[in-house]
This record gives structure tokens, sequence and C-alpha cells, in this order.
């Protein structure tokens, strides 16, 4: 399978969605063509690179000389090459066209209209061998939230297979079960226990992701019904060593999956109580590296996400069959926004979502019981040092900064730990503040940006 250019991209289904869900919930005194105008204003008159956007840039540089209409968006100065920078100003007015289109003649123009015929254009160019065809028939699937009670008086609304929605709310009630309290992060061999616990059932849960797949494709009842399960949660639960840890084959795993870094997230609260997590991915930096020279789209690359029968990865595992590629299929995802509310006030407590592959899930939930369980302020929770496991590789990365005293009494308990930076893993979050009486809301420090509101 192509991780880049034309045979990496599946058919773009983001706008199809933003435009089933403007026709479900409405825009409210905004209209679909006025969604629209803040980014085009922004792409004709210019925007600032932010520090995130620069590093990538300057990550990317091979790829970008390397193509021409990457070269014609990114460099600065043709005379030397040089790449824009953060800080720098870019202007975008091909993608402002693009966007104009869409704008006045709705989705439509993308998947049946005016750029359809050069959407495919653009994609065949570069090898690939989407059609026309595949564009129109494209179709949202709009199904109710997964809704899982998760303790505490909570109940987390997430999405369904194949993102990792279910993996979260898995991971959450495993831990929830310890029945945690405040205290418990106030000492190392306290906190040790804790983030022991969390990185087996990581692990369990990461094993479990070997089985997602398509729910329109594959039957994943079963799997579903044990990963929202309480009685499932606690059997796996009385197999978690406060002691020690384990190989990778007593988790019960099949698949490595990978890290990906091409993805962004939106938490919105509304004035009347309406709450919103948007989570969009391209998978990798932009995508598959193609950059439509005509639309100025970058392309995703999100068949990669899709597993390749008779492979097998770095450690010899195979490919898990139930995220092999089949038409009209949708690969697995890391994705996991989630809404938690209060069951007994219905008050939102939480929303919640992240870029950063398979650290999306893994951080989603450390936020979150930092946040619920152990009264953490949204910005402490989501600023704080992170761990990851994701079962394979055998290792746990602890984010620099993270507690050594910790992180020793791990190793004692038989984790391999790896110290890394988690600036392509990033939450943006807002949480209800009883004592404030107000939503607070952060973004994550990893990345920039910061929250907005009235």
């Amino acid at each position: 399978m192509s991780e880049f250019g034309g045979l990496a991209i599946a058919v773009p289904g983001e706008l199809r969605a933003y435009e089933k869900a403007f026709q479900e919930f409405g825009g409210g005194i905004v209209t679909w063509k006025e969604l629209f105008e803040p980014t085009i204003r922004l792409c004709r008159d210019g925007f600032e690179i932010s520090i995130s956007q620069g590093t990538a840039i300057q990550q990317q540089t091979n790829n970008i000389l390397a193509d021409s209409a990457l070269r014609e968006l990114f460099v600065k100065n043709r005379e030397t090459n040089e790449l824009y920078k953060a800080g720098d100003i870019m202007k975008r007015p091909k993608l402002a066209d693009t966007l104009e289109i869409i704008a006045n003649q709705g989705a439509d123009a993308f998947y049946t209209g005016v750029l359809a015929d050069k959407i495919v254009r653009e994609i065949e160019a570069k090898g690939g061998i989407i059609t026309k065809e595949d564009l129109a028939n494209y179709t949202v699937d709009f199904r109710e939230a997964l809704s899982v009670d998760i303790g505490n008086s909570s109940t987390a609304y997430t999405t369904q297979a194949p993102t990792s929605g279910p993996l979260l709310t898995f991971m959450l009630n495993i831990m929830q079960g310890y029945n945690m309290q405040v205290q418990d992060l106030q000492q190392p061999e306290s906190s040790a226990l804790f983030y022991h616990r969390l990185i087996e059932a990581f692990k369990f849960a990461y094993a479990k992701r070997s089985e997602l797949g398509d729910p329109l494709k594959i039957d994943i009842d079963d799997l579903i019904h044990n990963l929202t399960s309480k009685d499932y949660a606690d059997s796996i639960r009385a197999k978690v060593d406060d002691s020690k840890t384990f190989g990778f084959e007593y988790y019960g795993g099949t698949w490595l999956d990978r890290y990906t870094v091409g993805t962004a997230h939106l938490s919105v609260v509304g004035l009347d109580g309406d709450a919103v997590a948007l989570t969009s991915t391209v998978n990798l930096y932009y995508g598959s590296k193609v950059l439509g020279p005509e639309t100025d789209i970058f392309y995703n690359n999100e068949m990669d996400d899709f597993s390749t029968p008779n492979t097998t990865n770095y450690f010899g595992v195979p490919a898990s069959p139930a995220n092999y590629i089949a038409p009209g299929k949708r690969p697995v995802s890391s994705m996991s926004p989630v809404i938690i509310i209060d069951k007994e006030s219905k008050r939102i407590q939480q929303v919640l979502g992240a870029s950063g592959g398979t650290r999306i899930t893994t951080s989603i939930a450390q936020v979150s019981l930092l946040n619920l369980w152990f009264n953490k302020n949204i910005k402490d929770a989501i600023d704080a040092p992170r761990l990851h496991s994701q079962l394979l590789p055998q290792e746990v990365i602890a984010e620099r900064g993270f507690d050594y005293n910790i992180l020793q009494r791990l190793k004692q308990r038989g984790h391999n730990i790896t110290c890394g930076s988690f600036g392509g893993s990033t939450i943006q979050g807002i949480e209800w503040r009883d004592e404030a009486n107000q939503y607070w809301a952060n973004c994550d420090i990893r990345k920039g940006g910061a929250p907005d509101g009235i």
C-alpha cells in the first residue's frame, strides 16, 4: 500500500460530513455560505504561519522541494529555495477560489459538480485511481453516538467504530473500577500504581484494536458489546497484576499500529449548552503530499490506514484482517472525540478530542481521568506530561518532564521506558467548573493556539 502519492488517497468524506451535519442541525443564524467567508478572507488576505505549521514545513523540506505544486506553495524565495517559516504571512488564492465555489454551490460542487473533474485529474496525475463515480457515490455514515456509563455519575458520548471511540470507553471503564481518589496522585508509589494500571489498560485496549473494522462491512457487534460492558471491563481488570507487566502475547494483540500526525481537533460548547467534538484528518503531515495545482487541495493518504494482506510488520506481527481494504469500506482510525455529561444534571462535564495518531486515545484517556477523577482543571490536565503505550512496540513512551520517581517505579514493574516528545499529540478541551460556575477551555501548549469564546 502506498504511503504517498495518488494511490494513497482515499475518497475524501469530510466535506460531505460537514454538509450532513449542517443539514441535520442547522447553523443558527449562519448560512452555509457564511461558514466559509472567514477562511476565504484569510486565504486571500494572508495568514500568519504558526509555530507548529512552520515546524511541519521545515520537516517536509525534501518532499516540498521535490514537487512543483508544493514548491509553488511553500517556497518563499525561488532563487534561494527559502521556505516559509513561523511568523511569515502566506496567501492561498487558489484555495480561496475553491472554497468560494463550495460556499456558493454546496458540497455537490466537490463530489459531482465543477470541481469533480479537476479533483479526478489531479489525483490521476499522481498515479491515483479515484474516479468521478467514486466521488459521486460517497455517502455519509450517520449514526448515533456510542453512549457508555463510565462511573463517577458520568456518561460518555463518543464515535462508533471504525474510530477508536469504543477503545476510549473501554480504557475509562477499566480505570473507573479502581475507585480512584485524589490522594492517589500525591505520592510516588500510589502515583506509580495508578500509571501502571493505566498502561495495562492501554495495552488491553490496543490488543482489541486489532479486531476493529468498519461495522458496515464486517460483524463486530460482539466486540463492541464487550468494549462497552462493565462486566467485561471487570474481567480484564482482574488480569492486571499490580506488581508487574507482561509480554505482548498476554494481552492478545495481533497487530502493530503506526503513529500518524496529520490530524486536528475542535471542541465547542455553545451558549445554549450544545456541544461539538470534531476531529478531522488527512492522516500524515500534508497527507499524501499531493497538492492539487488547480484546486490547491491537500489530498489525504487514508488508504495507508488499511491493513495489507500477506504482510507482517517489523515485529513479525501479521496485518489485521478486520481492516483489510474493500470497496466502500472505511479504515480503522485513532480518532476518538468525546463529550461527557453528568447523568443527573445533564450538564456537560467535558468536551475533548486530540490529534496524534495512536496517541490520541491514550492522551484523551489521561486528560479525562486527571480532570474528572483527580479534579485537575482542564489546563493542568492537558498540560501535564503523559505516558503512551500501544502494546507494540513493547515500550512505554514517557514525555519529557514526567516524574522520574514514578518512572523508576514503573521500570521496577518491568516496563520498558523510552523518553520522547508528545509534540504531535495535542488536545483541545473544555470543562465545566462548578466552583466558578463557568466553562473553562484550554488549547494544548504542545501545538500552540488559544481558546476563544464570549
